[in-house]
């Protein structure tokens, strides 16, 4: 079984302090996951819809009075306290930023963390964030468009001319350019744009919560779209899901990642097979020794066994 675990560190809200960000992160390092990612904010502002779409209760893990750190200033930071596990955004919210600073805070990234960063992108949904950093919402996929344009010919040539439906620039500098093809973009959303995006500009899908049934019926969907862009090889898909490992919970054990050990494991050969390449851990929990403690049995009960397998090894 060939499939990466990483972890999702939050950056916001209640939980969100820089001590916590680090024992995470460095948590994960130290314990043989293979990423952190974190999600992107740049302002919560005070009307936040009643339904929020990463949360298996809809209710936001966050309000206005609390801390937002910026994503690219903690990915920064982690890349000097961590050795090896690749670093991302789970999502960048493009059009938040002008596309020449977001193509220079990728690049500083890519080059700051020795080549371990995951570029995590995607429209947005927040409408009444757009509406404080004074972006038109009904212009979020034209812009994560013309991004995604802008920064793959950045990738190739560090000194360019460009002239989009947004934003046009006089022939400039990307620098500290980075090495062709780095770094790895990930494409977040289900709808048919974002599938055009991922086979048009991407390396992989990236998405929160689904079972691996909807995960093998979306990819399905995915290479019908790669297929049509004459890409080679195959995508990487991430799923984003949170996780109990044991028993002492009340969450339900039919629910992937819930459950003991031998449980997870199945999942994961799952998500495996119908193509996922990377699992994000997320929990259900916001108390951070809960979910360190949830870090350290994945470590000493899953990974292990998880390597012997993809090793060919059995249990």
């Amino acid at each position: 079984m060939e499939i990466e675990v990483g972890v999702m560190v939050g950056t916001f809200g209640e939980q969100a302090t820089r001590e916590n960000i680090e024992r995470l992160a460095t948590a994960a390092d130290n314990g043989g996951f293979d990423a952190v990612w974190v999600g992107d904010h740049v302002t919560l502002p005070a009307e936040i819809p009643d339904t929020y779409p990463f949360s298996p209760s809809g209710e936001a893990p966050f309000d206005i009075g609390q801390d937002v750190y910026d994503c690219f200033g903690v990915l920064s930071y982690l890349a000097g306290v961590t050795d090896r596990v690749d670093l991302g955004t789970n999502t960048c919210i493009v059009p938040y930023r002008h596309p020449a600073v977001l193509a220079r805070n990728a690049f500083t990234l890519e080059q700051l963390s020795g080549g371990r960063f995951d570029f995590g992108v995607a429209p947005g949904w927040l409408e009444t964030e757009f509406e404080v950093l004074d972006v038109p919402f009904e212009e979020r996929g034209s812009r994560t468009d013309e991004f995604l344009d802008l920064f793959e010919r950045a990738r190739e040539e560090p000194e360019l001319a460009f002239d989009g439906p947004h934003h046009s620039l006089q022939r400039t500098g990307f620098h500290p350019a980075p090495p062709r093809g780095r770094p790895k973009v990930w494409v977040g959303g289900r709808s048919g744009a974002s599938f055009r995006r991922l086979a048009e500009y991407g390396d992989g899908w990236t998405i929160f919560w689904d079972r691996p049934d909807a995960v093998a019926e979306t990819r399905e969907r995915i290479m019908a779209a790669w297929r049509d862009f004459d890409r080679a090889g195959t995508p990487e898909i991430a799923v984003t899901r949170a996780t109990h490992l044991g028993t002492d919970t009340d969450r339900d054990p039919e629910k992937p990642l819930v459950g003991e050990a031998d449980a997870v494991l199945e999942d994961l050969a799952a998500y495996a097979d119908a193509g996922t390449t990377r699992v994000v851990l997320d929990f259900y929990t916001r108390d951070v020794d809960e979910q360190l403690d949830q870090l350290e049995r994945w470590s000493e009960r899953v990974l292990p066994r998880l390597q012997d397998r993809s090793a060919g090894g059995g249990d």
